[in-house]
């Protein structure tokens, strides 16, 4: 993988997101930044929460949604950069990042306490929740356009003597309703987990017997289409994004990214990196946006395989 332009320096970067139609990126940091792509300029830069943690565009990237370590939310107008509302729900606690409804009229989350909600994204109001007891809800994905919801389940330590159940991932369709969710993967010590851009495969990064694998599944049945052995990830290094046409895994390691092709799941490239924590495509683009805790950068990427 070689950088064939001038990098731009994004500076601390916890997240980072392109717009739908790919003529922005999205930086969250200390605060949040809005880039134009093309012109590579910034729009506006904003703190509207402390302690920002994950962000979202809507589906027709008019609004962003942002979310803190506290679980507090709002909501954010891309083009002014001005704040729409403010969801006043500091008690909520920690959680994973928000996904829009297809529609763009609501918004789910999930939290460390099992709770996954939808809200309206105009007012704030709970419109939906399910608890899921003695869990933690890592992730919640949008996948089909939104029309479905991929969440991420972590299951806590079960009590001495009691057998550890797997943790899973489920699959929820838009309106979400009660004891909607179906498991779709089961299995022991899920680290993270991303739907492919067609919603078809599930790439796993999860452990096993003190070993770290990478595997890929059918997101209908579980079915598994392939797995291989990993070197371990730390601290933030388990992160994983598809490049947007489906052939390649990009994967925050321990101080590198790492590329993985598909089919086959074979490296195709590394690059060391400074603090990797995020990492995004611009579809039928060799542009990157890599988050780090350290110096984030929006840069073009080739990798040994043709990709875009």
């Amino acid at each position: 993988m070689t950088a064939s332009v001038k990098p731009l320096k994004l500076g601390c970067s916890y997240g980072v997101r392109f717009s739908p139609d790919g003529a922005r990126l999205a930086v969250l940091g200390r605060d949040l930044v809005l880039w134009d792509v093309a012109s590579r300029q910034k729009l506006w830069r904003r703190k509207f929460i402390a302690h920002c943690s994950s962000m979202a565009f809507s589906p027709d990237g008019s609004r962003i949604a942002i979310k803190s370590t506290t679980g507090q939310m709002a909501v954010v107008d891309a083009a002014s950069g001005n704040l729409l509302l403010n969801f006043q729900n500091k008690k909520d606690g920690e959680g994973c990042a928000p996904a829009w409804s297809p529609c763009g009229r609501y918004l789910a989350d999930g939290g460390w306490d099992g709770r996954l909600r939808v809200r309206d994204a105009q007012t704030g109001e709970v419109l939906f929740m399910q608890e899921h007891a003695r869990e933690m809800l890592r992730s919640v994905c949008a996948i089909d356009g939104g029309r479905r919801l991929l969440v991420q389940h972590g299951v806590k330590s079960a009590e001495e003597g009691l057998v550890q159940p797997p943790d899973y991932c489920s699959l929820w369709d838009w309106p979400l309703q009660a004891g909607g969710g179906r498991v779709v993967l089961s299995l022991p010590g899920i680290m993270s987990c991303a739907p492919s851009p067609d919603g078809e495969r599930l790439a796993v990064l999860h452990h096993a017997g003190g070993e770290e694998y990478l595997s890929v599944h059918a997101i209908d049945d579980g079915r598994r289409l392939a797995t291989v052995p990993v070197e371990a990830g730390g601290g933030t290094g388990n992160a994983l994004r598809w490049l947007p046409d489906g052939s390649a895994l990009g994967r925050i390691g321990k101080g590198k990214l790492l590329f993985y092709g598909w089919p086959g799941l074979d490296v195709l490239a590394q690059e060391d990196f400074t603090y990797p924590c995020a990492l995004d495509f611009l579809p039928a683009s060799p542009l990157a946006a890599i988050g780090s805790w350290e110096a984030g950068m929006l840069t073009h990427l080739k990798l040994h395989k043709e990709t875009a």
